[in-house]
């Protein structure tokens, strides 16, 4: 489904808002987050979203994060999800969401979950990288196996006979993709200490792995008249994943990036739950 303009304002409208309140619950909990990839991108270049934009990204280091999934629930307005493995069995990503369950923004990779489809923000957390190169190598490994396996579940998945095959294997290993998705979870948790942190749910690979020290105790910037807190060396940051990052993209690259079969800014998902949309 192609956004119109309208829908494209409408939900920006809702994810700032939905953004207030996670900046809220982290001033109330004393918890550090930053601002990550297009949303940092946005409050460097455009102050604010980016135009063509659909989405708010945030990370937060791993023992804020946790603290955030434990505790973040009960701070937020009512009508507000706090969505993770923890909240929900079927939810198959390595971070977490705040959701306006009021709303229906059905992404077309995960339609057949069964789990709140409000429109979000994402929230990533910031593990410990290995600084030797074999432990690399391992977690490597075992990520790539486990994101295939729980790859099942999405709509999107690779439909390669090499893919495929591989899948079914895992099956065997981890019947249940909810099982890949906890050993995933104590995967990433598992470095305990290292000069690098990576944002293994981004959406850049190996470029969102940095220095800690590019993140820092934060710097502010504004986005949509907030102050919010990004990474205090942003400019290597946004230069690692993006390059020339001030440099806008061509004009046929400037579209929102998610794929979603259903919009609602009405009604809840839940009216379209069982009726032959989700399942």
């Amino acid at each position: 489904m192609k956004l119109t303009v309208e829908q494209l304002a409408a939900i920006k409208e809702i994810e700032k808002k939905l953004f207030e309140s996670f900046i809220a619950v982290c001033e109330e909990l004393h918890l550090t987050y930053y601002l990550l990839g297009g949303t940092l991108l946005g409050a460097v270049r455009h102050k604010g979203f980016i135009p063509w934009d659909d989405d708010i990204d945030v990370g937060m280091p791993r023992a804020d994060y946790e603290i955030f999934l434990q505790k973040g629930q009960q701070l937020l307005p009512e009508g507000y999800f706090l969505q993770s493995y923890l909240s929900e069995l079927d939810y198959p990503n390595c971070f977490a969401k705040i959701r306006n369950s009021n709303t229906t923004y059905l992404e077309t990779s995960v339609r057949n979950c069964d789990i709140n489809h409000g429109v979000f923000i994402d929230i990533f957390p910031l593990d410990y990288y290995p600084d030797d190169k074999k432990a690399r190598k391992r977690l490597g490994r075992k990520k790539f196996l486990l994101n295939l396996r729980i790859s099942a579940v999405y709509r999107s998945k690779s439909k390669s006979f090499k893919a495929r095959f591989l899948r079914l294997l895992l099956k065997i290993r981890w019947p249940s993709y909810k099982i890949a998705v906890r050993k995933r979870e104590t995967l990433y948790k598992s470095v305990l200490q290292s000069t690098m942190l990576a944002n293994h749910g981004g959406a850049w690979g190996r470029k969102e792995i940095v220095p800690i020290e590019w993140y820092g105790e934060g710097t502010l910037l504004e986005f949509e008249g907030l102050s919010v807190r990004a990474p205090v060396a942003y400019d290597k940051w946004l230069s690692q994943v993006y390059g020339d990052y001030m440099q806008l993209p061509p004009a046929d690259k400037r579209r929102p990036h998610h794929y979603v079969d259903v919009i609602d800014f009405e009604k809840s998902y839940r009216e379209y739950v069982g009726k032959g949309v989700t399942k």
